[in-house]
């Protein structure tokens, strides 16, 4: 269940966000849908979320820092560098109200959308995966993931997207959120894990 009527959602949403970044969420939404249905996930929640996800991404930076604040969202160096990190995680507490009664699920997809966390539920691994390659995402290693779609495990598939994610920011040269380090440590972890079962 995700508390919230998909059709008003929807008209919140496009009244709330700038065109580009609810034409993105809509995308990010049926993307969602679609790969909930090919991992066996319940559509819903990651659908939801996948619409409302960027909920705060067109918000400057001083508010997200003022907001995040206000809301007790803890935040380190990197936040202090990057505000723009902080959308999900403000995007996700003011939701709640927004939406009273939304489903805690829909909620922690939507914080865990860009930073990812070591644990990862299904729906936060669908919202993650959603964001990256909808059809108007255009970066270099969209279409191989894209191709991998039903070829292996939902997990395999998030943890494909998290380390393309990953390496671009040492390729960049850009600071390393600790929860960005957590979450790739977590993901090497379940691998190596996975291998001694086998």
């Amino acid at each position: 269940m995700t508390g919230v009527d998909w059709q008003t959602a929807q008209e919140v949403a496009r009244q709330q966000m700038p065109v580009g970044v609810f034409t993105h969420c809509e995308a990010t939404a049926n993307c969602a849908l679609e790969l909930s249905l090919v991992y066996g996930v319940d559509p819903e929640p990651a659908r939801l979320a996948g619409l409302l996800h960027d909920w705060c991404r067109a918000v400057d930076d001083a508010t997200l820092i003022l907001r995040a604040t206000e809301h007790g969202i803890p935040m380190d160096a990197v936040d202090l560098m990057a505000p723009h990190l902080l959308h999900a995680q403000v995007g996700a507490a003011e939701l709640r109200s927004v939406f009273p009664g939304i489903g805690e699920g829909v909620l922690r997809a939507i914080a865990k959308h860009t930073l990812g966390s070591p644990e990862m539920t299904d729906a936060d691994m669908i919202v993650y995966v959603a964001d990256m390659i909808e059809p108007g995402r255009r970066c270099t290693h969209v279409q191989g993931l894209r191709e991998s779609v039903g070829k292996g495990t939902l997990f395999e598939l998030y943890s494909a997207a998290y380390a393309a994610t990953f390496f671009e920011l040492v390729e960049t040269r850009r600071h390393l959120h600790p929860v960005t380090v957590d979450s790739w440590n977590s993901i090497v972890d379940r691998i190596s894990a996975e291998v001694i079962r086998s």
